[in-house]
């Protein structure tokens, strides 16, 4: 296992630090501002349009009287909501990266990690390459979503570099999911 990022001794407080783990890297950084953990369900209205004044050869005629009176066909079941199904959370993380001790080690191979991350392994023609690896990420210490995938990676390339040409800070965006969406008996477990 190969470590990147602010790993070294800085006083920081682990609390404030993201950690991202694959098989074979581990980059830390500083939680940027910004990030955020969502998870979504997905509930859908079908029943809007089913009422008395759809029906064919009457929607004419209720048209015309809920447009000169003040009552209509609509009531309150065309609001049901009804559930279609979660997604998978989603983390839209900044990692802040700053050179204390090496530059090499704490802001370019931690973006070179990142990057391996997200990457595939495939063969030139046949079949059977590797897609990317799955990874935990634990922010804060305080939450912790193993299988998760790194769907994004951006940096800034004009970001300050020392005289060797290493990175002396960068900001690493990170769009991050989860492989598949968690149950409500799983959540309380994510909060550590």
């Amino acid at each position: 296992m190969q470590y990147f990022g602010a790993v070294s001794p800085d006083g920081v407080s682990p609390y404030l630090k993201a950690y991202i783990t694959s098989e074979d890297y581990t980059v830390v950084g500083y939680i940027g501002q910004g990030a955020s953990l969502q998870i979504a369900s997905m509930w859908t209205s079908p029943f809007e349009g089913d009422n008395a004044g759809s029906i064919a050869g009457i929607e004419t005629v209720a048209s015309a009287a809920q447009s000169t009176t003040t009552t209509t066909s609509v009531n309150r079941w065309n609001s049901l909501m009804v559930w279609q199904g979660s997604q998978a959370p989603s983390i839209s993380l900044p990692l802040d990266l700053m050179a204390i001790y090496n530059p090499s080690v704490e802001v370019d191979g931690a973006i070179k990690a990142l990057c391996a991350m997200v990457s595939p392994e495939l063969k030139d023609v046949e079949p059977g390459g590797r897609r990317p690896y799955v990874c935990a990420v634990n922010i804060g210490r305080r939450f912790l979503l193993a299988d998760v995938v790194i769907q994004d990676v951006s940096y800034s390339l004009d970001a300050p570099r020392t005289s060797d040409g290493y990175y002396l800070s960068n900001t690493v965006t990170l769009q991050l999911s989860g492989m598949a969406v968690q149950n409500r008996s799983e959540v309380a477990g994510l909060f550590i």
